[in-house]
């Protein structure tokens, strides 16, 4: 196992995340700007409610292209997607190019979208786009401690958003159980009391909408490292 800095450890921890919000979130408005279009033009103020994001936004039209777009919207798409790649930027030589590739054409396929708004095939194009880059980080990055690393990212925020957006209980435990076994990969320290907790909320099955809150609050001090 290759000496890893500390702050290399944050920018593949948040490589992770970010890149994993961005791919959850157009998984997510494939099936929410269906429910915009077609039914309740008013069903972007819940999910903003659930994400715990400011609603700035005019009307579903606003929230559609601005939501994907914006780039002074620390919460868009086209932000969120910056960020991961400024993390690859920096781990350029850890990742590889190819990675690294598949960033760039997400960001130039988001500004090809504003130009057209197109948003379905948009979407699609770049969650495609995401998978080849996790594909990557498996065929490409070098060392073990690094994967877990960029991977123990990917699936705290997975599951910071499942728990936020209703997922069922049953992906919960499973995304558990994928988030843990990276973080102990790469030696991390982290809240083992937290997880454990979650772990027995997921047991249970819980309906209570307050339980699910209180796993949300132990998931968001599971790990210490700062947004980057």
């Amino acid at each position: 196992m290759g000496f890893i800095s500390l702050e290399q450890s944050e920018n593949l921890f948040w490589l992770g995340r970010y890149t994993e919000r961005v791919y959850l979130t157009l998984t997510y408005l494939e099936k929410l700007f269906d429910v915009l279009i077609d039914k309740d033009p008013q069903a972007y103020i819940p999910y903003c409610d659930s994400l715990n994001i400011p609603n700035v936004y005019k009307d579903s039209t606003d929230f559609m292209s601005n939501y994907l777009f914006d780039k002074k919207n620390p919460d868009s798409v086209y932000a969120n997607l910056s960020r991961a790649y400024d993390n690859g930027i920096i781990l350029r030589n850890s990742i590889s190019s190819n990675c690294l590739a598949y960033l760039q054409m997400s960001l130039d396929t988001l500004e090809e979208g504003k130009k057209s708004n197109s948003y379905g095939l948009l979407n699609q194009q770049i969650i495609d786009y995401l998978l080849a880059f996790w594909g990557g980080i498996d065929e490409f990055v070098g060392t073990a401690s690094e994967r877990h690393l960029i991977k123990a990212g990917r699936y705290l925020e997975r599951l910071d958003m499942q728990l936020r957006l209703g997922a069922a209980w049953e992906e919960i435990e499973v995304t558990l159980g994928k988030m843990e076994r990276r973080l102990k990969g790469a030696q991390a320290q982290y809240a083992t009391e937290n997880v454990q907790a979650i772990w027995g909320f997921a047991r249970k099955r819980p309906l209570d909408p307050n339980t699910r809150l209180v796993a949300l609050n132990l998931a968001q001090v599971i790990v210490s490292h700062q947004e980057n």
